[in-house]
């Protein structure tokens, strides 16, 4: 071996002594006496985004109601009814109350099932097919259970009672917003005789029903 390597060996093996390195490094250029640090890779880290989570309710979402527009036809009716089936209800009490003096009981049309007088006609049917005659004058009539004006005189309520040869027909109308009461006790026959009532304590219940 050349000596000048040996003695280059030996003053490193000398110098690691002296100092207390205990690492040799024997490089292809170079001996490196002491530690050789690496260098530290760089990372960079990347960041993990997290799913988002839908958050479901346990509730059921209810939908908020919606208003029912107004049914401006319903209204105006109401607005324009005079009658119903309750007045006639009403109506029946007080005529019958009024008749019971009398030994008078009255049976009132229901809407449904007609009333035949006693040897007269039968209602409300006769209301379309006969002339109704008034202080010897035509006069339009015609039923109308709810009150609206269609007619001259515009029946609201038909009661009837009947005896041993003639019957007792009384048709409350509605003539000009006003209430009136008709009777009939003709005979089965056309044109229809009537006249207007005058009694005080039948106008008066008949008339409260109306205001």
């Amino acid at each position: 071996m050349n000596r000048k390597i040996l003695i280059g060996l030996a003053a490193i093996t000398l110098a690691t002594t002296l100092t207390g390195c205990s690492q040799v490094y024997f490089g292809k250029d170079a001996v490196t006496i002491g530690e050789v640090k690496k260098a530290k890779k760089t990372t960079v880290a990347k960041k993990k985004t997290k799913p988002v989570k839908k958050q479901f309710s346990d509730k059921k979402q209810v939908k908020p109601k919606q208003k029912a527009k107004p049914d401006k036809r319903k209204d105006k009716e109401k607005a324009t009814r005079i009658w119903d089936a309750a007045k006639t209800v009403k109506l029946k009490r007080k005529v019958n109350n009024w008749g019971e003096k009398s030994g008078q009981t009255y049976q009132f049309y229901d809407g449904k099932k007609s009333l035949k007088t006693k040897k007269g006609a039968t209602y409300p049917k006769v209301l379309t097919t006969n002339r109704f005659i008034l202080n010897k004058k035509t006069i339009e009539i015609g039923y109308s259970p709810i009150g609206k004006t269609k007619y001259d005189y515009n029946v609201l309520a038909i009661a009837n009672d009947d005896f041993k040869s003639w019957h007792n027909t009384y048709l409350f109308c509605l003539k000009d917003k006003n209430p009136i009461i008709l009777l009939d006790q003709s005979k089965n026959e056309n044109p229809i005789m009537v006249k207007v009532v005058k009694d005080r304590t039948l106008n008066k219940a008949f008339s409260k029903l109306i205001k």
